[in-house]
């Protein structure tokens, strides 16, 4: 269905965009200005870069290796279902867990912003005859997700909060998420735990973010997992496990819609959470630069 690429439906389809704009809906007006203000100040020129980086790393086909993830494999056993059986992939990457979705049965939406992962996924899912369950969309999700409300059962996101994205960023993200997800629909997410390995090493950009590797990975502690369910959503299930040879050590969120307005004031929770985390201190001694 994809075989010419990352497909990027119109706007016509999207009936929330006609009526207000490519902002989006207005409830997201506040954040998504706060959204343009930090970028005024530079973020904008990281994701970029980092945008170069991944585009390089995902050249070189299954970077993350084949077959669902560790953390796919959690989020697939809270899935059974699941209505509607539509799927939101945020941060695709090649889609590994994205076609081990659609082999279950779930339509998947995969998203991200490098082109050629999305192209690498696009050729796969037609040479496994799953292109009609898996649409491919380049997307930036320092803007407004171009889809209607309440359009999707589930928000799936392996790792793509770790990336080079501030609170106020993820505050954003996560408004989106609740908006386009359906009345009780799950958001499934991982992140990276402070009590990583690697926390703590390579090049500190602020808080919890460092630079490993080219790659910004940002650490999350349990009260900043806990704070991204404060704008309308509740924690469901949380766990904490380690994935694949390199040992990554992993919190997994699975977080419900709840009947609650999104709530502004969770930017503010998200924030200090952010601020007051830190790479747990039993794990620090003899990390250096790399």
């Amino acid at each position: 269905m994809n075989a010419g690429g990352p497909k990027r439906l119109p706007v016509s389809f999207f009936p929330h965009r006609r009526k207000y704009g490519t902002r989006g809906h207005p409830a997201q007006k506040l954040v998504w200005g706060s959204i343009m203000l930090e970028r005024l100040h530079g973020s904008r020129k990281g994701m970029q870069d980092q945008r170069k980086r991944w585009d390089e790393a995902f050249a070189e086909r299954d970077f993350f290796g084949p077959g669902a993830s560790p953390f796919g494999q959690w989020a697939l056993s809270r899935m059974r279902g699941l209505t509607p059986g539509t799927v939101l992939d945020l941060g695709t990457g090649q889609g590994r867990d994205a076609l081990a979705f659609a082999d279950h049965g779930l339509e998947v939406t995969a998203l991200d912003y490098s082109a050629p992962g999305l192209r690498q996924l696009a050729d796969e899912a037609e040479r496994q005859g799953m292109s009609s369950m898996i649409t491919t969309l380049q997307h930036d999700l320092n803007e407004p997700m171009p889809f209607p409300d309440e359009s999707f059962g589930a928000v799936y996101a392996h790792m793509l909060l770790c990336m080079e994205f501030d609170a106020v960023q993820v505050s954003g993200v996560l408004a989106e998420v609740r908006r386009v997800l359906a009345p009780d629909g799950l958001f499934l997410f991982s992140v990276r735990t402070v009590q990583d390995a690697q926390c703590g090493m390579g090049r500190h950009i602020r808080e919890t973010l460092y630079e490993i590797g080219g790659f910004a990975i940002r650490f999350f502690s349990r009260e900043m997992v806990r704070a991204c369910a404060g704008g309308g959503m509740a924690v469901e299930a949380m766990d904490h496990f380690q994935e694949g040879s390199a040992a990554l050590d992993i919190f997994a969120a699975c977080l419900r819609r709840t009947g609650a307005a999104w709530d502004p004031r969770a930017e503010v929770r998200l924030q200090e959470a952010f601020s007051e985390a830190h790479c747990d201190s039993g794990m620090l001694e003899g990390k250096g630069a790399g």
